[in-house]
C-alpha cells in the first residue's frame, strides 16, 4: 500500500468513511417497518440510497486505483509527492471540518428537543455563519426561506412524518404548509 499515491491513500480513506456512513443508514433503515399495502414499501427508498452509497463509495476506490496504475503506468520516473502536494486535506482548515461536524451535532439534538422545524431553521443559520457568511440579509432570509421551503417539500409534497419535539414544537404554526 505504500506504493500507492497519496491522492489513491486520500480516496481510499473517502471510501472507507462513505461505507460506514452506509453501515450506519442500513442499521437505521432496518429498524422501519417493512409492512405497506404498497408496492414499495417505507423501507425500500432507505435501502437503495444504502445500496447507492455502498457503490459509489467502491466506485471511488477502483476509479482511484485505476488512475494511479494509470499514472505510474505512463510516467514510472516522476516523483507523485511533488505532484500531489495541494492535493487532499494536508492543507484543510480542520476548525471547518470540526463545525461542520459540530452544527450535525447540534441539529440532531435540536431536532429532539426542538422538532424538524426549529432544528432546520436553526442549523441553517449556523452553518452559514460557520462558512463565514455575516451578511445580515443572508444570515436572516436564507434559512427562514430554506426551512420554509424544507418543510413544504418534505412534509408538505412527501408527507413525511414530522415527530414532534420534546420540549417544544412548531406544528402547530406549519401544519399550513403540509397541504
Amino acid at each position: 500500500m505504500s506504493a500507492l499515491s497519496y491522492r489513491t491513500k486520500v480516496n481510499f480513506g473517502v471510501t472507507a468513511v462513505v461505507l460506514l456512513i452506509s453501515a450506519f443508514f442500513a442499521v437505521l433503515a432496518w429498524d422501519i417497518n417493512p409492512d405497506s399495502d404498497e408496492i414499495i414499501g417505507p423501507r425500500f427508498v432507505p435501502v437503495f440510497i444504502v445500496f447507492l452509497m455502498v457503490a459509489l463509495g467502491v466506485l471511488i476506490s477502483i476509479i482511484a486505483l485505476r488512475q494511479d496504475v494509470a499514472g505510474r503506468q505512463a510516467n514510472p520516473d516522476i516523483n507523485s509527492i511533488h505532484i500531489e502536494e495541494d492535493f487532499g486535506f494536508r492543507d484543510s482548515n480542520v476548525a471547518h471540518v470540526l463545525a461542520v461536524i459540530g452544527c450535525g451535532i447540534v441539529y440532531v439534538v435540536l431536532f429532539v428537543l426542538f422538532g424538524y422545524f426549529l432544528a432546520t431553521l436553526f442549523s441553517f443559520f449556523l452553518i452559514l455563519y460557520v462558512f463565514d457568511n455575516r451578511q445580515k440579509r443572508t444570515l436572516f432570509v436564507l434559512p427562514i426561506a430554506g426551512t420554509l421551503i424544507y418543510q413544504f417539500v418534505f412534509m408538505g409534497l412527501m408527507g413525511l412524518h414530522d415527530p414532534d419535539g420534546a420540549i417544544f414544537d412548531l406544528k402547530f404554526l406549519t401544519k399550513w404548509l403540509a397541504l
